[in-house]
């Protein structure tokens, strides 16, 4: 509904107003009044909108879906247990946006292919054969900003932005078993990878539908 330009119109006839951004990206809160009335939307807000929010004098109504919520879920976990969160979804996106600022760690693929990069990576690139700077090249606005390629690919945990391909996203979560199952062996698959399935079957059976 967000993307619904008459609904969008009919809501700012309410009086309803949308947070703008500025050249940056970053939202400007500066519209907020005290005792303003403020909606999360259904793809959630970053931790640092959240508390920037708390500090406020207004009352925060939050509609993140619980689909969204769940991933949240999810990369905390990889945290606690050392994880990289490789997060199925687009680096920009609003959604994948407040999933990355629930991480310590994390690297963004758009899709299969780039899923099969890291793959790659993961199999073949050794210490000092410069494939590391490459792949900063490629992935560095996609990851956060102490990631190295070499460490934090040792252990990894997929997530995914909610409005991805269901289907998509359990090719890569079998790309990345197989991986790590020859690059480890299978006894140790458990050691470096963890999936939970956050996949919101509402999207996908919107996307069959067109």
């Amino acid at each position: 509904l967000i993307h619904n330009p008459m609904v969008n119109g009919k809501l700012l006839s309410q009086n309803v107003n949308f947070i703008v951004k500025d050249a940056d990206d970053t939202k400007d809160f500066s519209q907020i009044k005290d005792g303003d009335v403020v909606i999360l939307p259904a793809f959630g807000a970053s931790l640092d909108e959240m508390r920037d929010l708390d500090a406020r004098n207004v009352k925060v109504v939050d509609t993140t879906c619980p689909w969204v919520a769940k991933v949240w879920n999810t990369v905390h976990t990889h945290q606690v247990r050392g994880l990289t969160s490789v997060i199925h979804g687009k680096y920009a996106h609003e959604e994948t946006s407040a999933t990355k600022s629930m991480c310590e760690t994390y690297i963004c693929v758009k899709n299969l292919q780039e899923a099969e990069l890291v793959s790659d990576f993961m199999l073949n690139a050794k210490e000092g054969d410069g494939k590391a700077e490459e792949f900063m090249v490629k992935f560095g606005k996609a990851a956060s900003p102490h990631f190295d390629p070499h460490k934090h690919l040792q252990k990894i945990g997929l997530a995914n932005q909610t409005t991805m391909y269901k289907k998509e996203t359990r090719a890569i979560g079998q790309l990345f078993q197989r991986t790590v199952m020859k690059r480890f062996g299978p006894d140790l698959i458990n050691d470096h990878y963890y999936e939970f399935d956050t996949i919101c079957d509402a999207t996908q059976v919107r996307q069959d539908a067109v």
